[in-house]
């Protein structure tokens, strides 16, 4: 009786654990990506490995190793190599959706990020007041999903040095999985049943 109440218990729990599977927090390093010198424009070839690894993709940006990035000294800077001086708009997207991304920056000059949904609209934004500083900040979706993010300022001196987001490893579209899934009814009916016995065996073992 002790066994099968344990058997049944742990199928039960096992059932109602992965009613609530979530999406895990994700941390990539731009470092990860060998490329010579200290500027390199992201091309097609990073962003294979980015979109295979990270789940996402860069335009108009460049990777840079900058010493007064104090994180790790790497990330991607706005605008191409060759557009350092002018306005530019660096973007980010997400092949994922994600409800959220925690931004590590560093910000020579002025630099406004912004969070956008698939359909353009702005979820957040953040401006960071250059004069070389570095720091941290979250933008929200809200009650949808950022799709992607830009950072503009003048070319190259606006930078993304870290990211952390939603990303389930699997570059399926859009993270279904953020919002725990429902049951099929045959589960529900499982989850019942594997509860109903050990209802019926706690009962039994008490009178006896």
């Amino acid at each position: 009786m002790n066994k099968l109440l344990s058997t049944v218990a742990i199928a039960a729990l096992a059932l109602i654990g992965s009613t609530g599977a979530q999406a895990g927090t994700f941390s990539p390093s731009f470092s990860d990506y060998a490329f010579p010198g200290s500027q390199y424009t992201v091309d097609s070839g990073a962003n294979a490995y980015y979109s295979a690894n990270y789940g996402i993709t860069v335009s108009n940006a460049y990777l840079y190793k900058d010493s007064r990035d104090t994180f790790d000294g790497v990330g991607i800077a706005n605008g191409t190599v060759a557009e350092i001086g002018t306005t530019q708009a660096g973007r980010i997207d997400f092949i994922d959706t994600t409800n959220f991304v925690t931004i590590d920056y560093l910000s020579i000059l002025p630099t406004v990020y912004s969070a956008f949904s698939s359909g353009g609209t702005l979820l957040g934004t953040f401006s960071a007041p250059g004069d070389n500083s570095t720091g941290t900040f979250t933008l929200t979706g809200g009650s949808e999903y950022i799709s992607y993010l830009t950072f503009t300022s003048t070319g190259g001196y606006g930078t993304v040095s870290g990211l952390t987001y939603d990303y389930d490893g699997t570059t399926g579209g859009g993270n279904t999985d953020l919002t725990p899934p429902v049951p099929e009814p045959e589960t529900y009916t499982l989850m019942l049943l594997g509860l109903g016995f050990i209802g019926v065996a706690v009962r039994r073992r008490t009178q006896a």
